[in-house]
């Protein structure tokens, strides 16, 4: 009898292990955005092959509005320089592999040092294309927005003079240094990093 109820018992639990069981409907939510809440950012540019740009953001009180917006400026500015002293200093390290030696230290140096000079003068005179401000905020401040954008052809066109500039004949010779090639060559590496980075 014992054992005829254990097997009762058993026949019971796998039938029932068995059995199909109702899944309760899945409901259809709503799903949040992937990213959240997002944004434009106001004065939006992009580097294209002709020209780096950036927007400079910057918050201060809005009793300084010009404040803000200067630096701004200067924050876009060191947005550029930042891009273009990149891929400078890449074109050169690939330039001056092929002149090593403490000399080719000293020529690199002058390199970089006319570069430094134009790409600076050319950001002293720059204008920004584009000028936004933000709602006054409860504390009272504001956000700037400046945008700007460098022709790198005319950089291009500026650092292969300073270089030709600041060369000695001999250094020139030692580096088979041409204004145009070197010209070319920038051209050739600011077009790339806009491709580097896909914008």
């Amino acid at each position: 009898m014992k054992r005829t109820l254990i097997l009762t018992v058993i026949a019971i639990a796998v039938t029932s292990c068995g059995a199909s069981r109702k899944v309760p409907a899945q409901s259809v939510t709503k799903t949040a955005a992937p990213f959240g809440e997002v944004y434009s950012l106001p004065c939006e540019v992009y580097d294209t092959p002709q020209e780096f740009a950036a927007t400079g953001i910057y918050r201060g009180s809005s009793y300084q509005k010009g404040e803000c917006q200067l630096n701004a400026l200067e924050n876009a500015k060191q947005i550029v320089y930042a891009k273009y002293h990149h891929t400078y200093n890449g074109m050169i390290s690939n330039y001056s592999s092929s002149f090593g030696t403490n000399r080719g230290n000293d020529i690199r140096t002058k390199l970089e040092r006319a570069g430094d000079a134009v790409v600076q003068a050319i950001l002293n005179d720059i204008q920004a294309c584009c000028v936004k401000f933000s709602g006054v905020a409860e504390d009272g401040m504001v956000e700037c927005y400046v945008a700007i954008k460098v022709p790198k052809q005319a950089l291009a066109a500026g650092v292969a003079k300073e270089v030709a500039n600041v060369l000695t004949p001999e250094e020139k010779e030692e580096i088979n240094f041409d204004e145009f090639k070197y010209r070319e060559l920038m051209e050739q590496r600011f077009n790339e990093y806009k491709e580097q980075k896909g914008e």
